[in-house]
Parts: C-alpha cells; structure tokens; sequence
C-alpha cells in the first residue's frame, strides 16, 4: 500500500484520498478543529519549519521500520535490543504526544492539523507523490483575484493561497490537501479544485458557508 497504492490514489486524487477521507487525525481536524483553521500560520518562517519537521520525522520513520523489518528477518535484534525502546520512545512521543496531546491541544493557538502540517510521516509522504505527479490541482484565475484573502485565511493548512492567486499560478505546496475551502469562499471564482469526484467536494463545501 505505502509503495503501490499510494503513488497510485494521489495520482488519480491527491492528499485528499487519505488525508481527508481515510485518516482519523484529518477528521478530528474537519470538526473540532474547524473553528481555529484561520489561526494557522501563513508566514514563510512557519512553512520552513514545516518543511524540516515532517521531513525529519519521515526520516526517522523509515530508518526505524527498516531496523525493525532487518530485526525480523535476521531474527535477532541488531542493535542489541536498542531497536525495541527505540520504537516504544517513537510510539509514544510521536504517536500519543505529538499527534494527541500536541496536534489535538494546540488547535487553538495554532490553527487545526497541527500534526498534519508538522509531524505526519504519511503527510510528507503523500506530498511527496502529490508535488512531483498527480493529476489533482487547485487551478486559479489570477487576472480576477481581488486580494480579499479569504482563501488564505480559511486554509487550515497555513499555505498563503492568495499569494499563488495573485501571480496566477496553480497551488501545488506538498502540505495541501485539497480541502476545496478555498475555492469555496473565494467570491470571484479564482481558484477551481481539478481532479476526479472534486466538483462535488467542492459544492458539499459550499453548502456549508
């Protein structure tokens, strides 16, 4: 799935495919942390800090499933039993701190999908797929963009939509998800979710505002 079904469902999908319809921290983010997605920082600063952090993480992901996976095999420990606390220490401060207490707690102070934005392995993962090859794309209009920043401010992802508005260009940043919220309280019509079923995404959004 991580190898073979991934490459293949962004492709046709994007992010959204898991992000918005299969991941439990993704549907805790659409309901109790809708109200605080415009507190999501959308400064350059914060998108580096992204950048580092969940690429960090997918690192240490994958060097540890490896260990784990050569363990097996071998049928011994590698490392001499290091392997063992070193998978329960990441279970715990990754998976019950950073993307519990930490993702869930900092909604309001930081703007829903904390963990998302900043400490998702399959996030960085699937962004990867989505920048380099996917036919999903959120398209826009720049010739009719007002400048009101609405897209920019109801993004619960921290990506500044309007500045890729302005200069016409389509938003292509790995952290999308291809909510469609964007295109939805956008007034003029500027920014147009493509890809498969995104139509009717999109007007189930709407009918929301």
């Amino acid at each position: 799935m991580f190898f073979i079904g991934t490459p293949i469902l962004t492709y046709f999908f994007g992010k959204r495919w898991y992000c918005s319809w299969v991941c439990g921290c993704g549907g805790l983010a659409e309901t109790a942390g809708d109200p605080f997605r415009h507190l999501s920082d959308k400064s350059l600063k914060s998108w580096k800090i992204e950048r580092w952090m969940i690429h960090s993480v997918l690192v240490f992901v994958v060097l540890m499933t490896a260990l784990l996976w050569a363990n097996v095999a071998t049928g011994r420990a590698i490392l001499q039993g290091i392997s063992e606390p070193f998978y329960k220490t990441y279970a715990f401060l990754i998976g019950s701190v950073f993307s519990g207490v930490v993702g869930v707690g900092f909604y309001p102070i930081m703007g829903s999908r904390v963990w998302c934005r900043f400490g998702c392995p399959m996030a960085a993962w699937l962004g990867i797929w989505q920048k380099k090859k996917s036919k999903f794309r959120i398209t826009t209009n720049g010739s009719q963009c007002i400048s009101c920043g609405n897209c920019s401010t109801f993004c619960e992802m921290g990506i500044d939509v309007r500045a890729y508005a302005q200069k016409g260009q389509d938003i292509v940043r790995a952290s999308c998800v291809g909510c469609g919220v964007c295109s939805a309280v956008c007034p003029r019509g500027v920014l147009r979710l493509e890809g498969a079923v995104a139509d009717i995404d999109t007007r189930a959004k709407v009918s929301n505002f």
